[in-house]
């Protein structure tokens, strides 16, 4: 396999990653946002960070501010990490192992792909919970789980990090 084939032209990493350091990513990933979790993940800042993350794949994770590794990350292609999934509570999209969610009026975030999510905005399922994620993307809280770490919405002192390649 070339490195084309590897780690260009196809996703690198598959399932949910833990205590991921970015420096490991292939060549052409960059990061396009970094933001604590009690930024509002409002209309008018979503549009903004989904205008600058702009790139075919993207691999969301988070962070305690000031650390290098990413606590939990998981990367896609675009489509499917912004799959619409409105506001029901348990529906997710499996692909390159991982169950992703998104609505641009509820939550954005990820689990394993063989576990359920429990969205109400945000997914509050307990199983698994180091390999979950979860910001709400609407104009009243900001994030609400990194990992296992959860009660987030106001919080500064965590990042969110989003990388994107082509």
């Amino acid at each position: 396999m070339n490195l084309f084939t590897c780690c260009i032209g196809a996703l690198s990493l598959y399932g949910v990653q833990l205590n991921l350091n970015p420096v490991s990513l292939p060549y052409g990933w960059s990061q396009c946002y970094n933001g604590t979790y009690d930024v509002f993940l409002n209309t008018t800042t979503l549009t903004s960070v989904l205008n600058t993350c702009n790139k075919a794949k993207l691999l969301l994770g988070c962070r305690p501010k000031g650390n290098t590794n990413l606590t939990v990350a998981a990367m896609g292609l675009r489509a499917d990490v912004l799959y619409n999934c409105s506001t029901y509570s348990s529906c997710t999209n499996v692909a390159n192992g991982v169950g992703w969610y998104y609505s641009d009026n509820y939550s954005w975030g990820f689990a394993n792909d063989n576990d359920t999510v429990a969205r109400g905005s945000c997914d509050t399922g307990s199983t698994n919970a180091a390999y979950r994620l979860c910001w709400h993307t609407d104009q009243w809280s900001g994030g609400w789980r990194c990992g296992a770490t959860t009660g987030l919405n106001f919080d500064n002192t965590m990042e969110r990090v989003i990388y994107h390649a082509t």
